[in-house]
């Protein structure tokens, strides 16, 4: 009776994981390195003094730091982490929850679906769709055919998935 206890306390299964294909940690390393390189390279072109201060000179030395700064913002976007969306199925309320997984490990549901407004579910090696009356109520990429396989045998589990 335990045992049939625990597993009834667990309503929610996992459909699907998407983790963003992170960069490795030297390209991440090297990125923050050089992204705050290109700051302080833009913001420390102001500090050097010109030979003249002439519009021409002033409209290059602008255009430059705009452009280093720019760049510098983007390359250490690059080391930061995004978050992930999971499918989790709720069987004791009969919902369909997208949850996001934020920096640090925080989960938060953004989204419940309740089973009968689920119309239709397309599946395939790179997308999972599900579709009610109003359109799509969530699209998520999947990571491959295993991916694929996985997300129709749980979406098959709960009666969802027919194909």
């Amino acid at each position: 009776m335990v045992a049939l206890t625990s597993f009834m306390e667990e309503t929610r299964s996992p459909v699907a994981t998407v983790e963003g294909k992170g960069h490795s940690v030297s390209v991440r390393a090297a990125s923050v390195i050089f992204g705050f390189a290109f700051i302080w390279a833009g913001t420390g072109l102001w500090l050097v003094p010109g030979l003249d201060l002439t519009p021409s000179v002033l409209l290059a030395k602008m255009g430059l730091s705009i452009l280093l700064v720019t760049a510098g913002v983007g390359m250490t976007q690059i080391a930061t982490e995004k978050p992930r969306m999971e499918l989790h199925f709720d069987v004791r309320n009969r919902q369909l929850l997208v949850m996001e997984t934020l920096p640090r490990g925080r989960k938060h549901v953004s989204k419940a679906i309740n089973y009968e407004d689920i119309d239709r579910v397309n599946v395939t090696d790179s997308k999972l769709e599900v579709s009610g009356e109003s359109g799509v109520l969530v699209a998520m990429p999947l990571d491959g055919p295993h991916a694929r396989l996985d997300a129709i045998a749980q979406l098959r589990s709960q009666a969802i998935f027919h194909g």
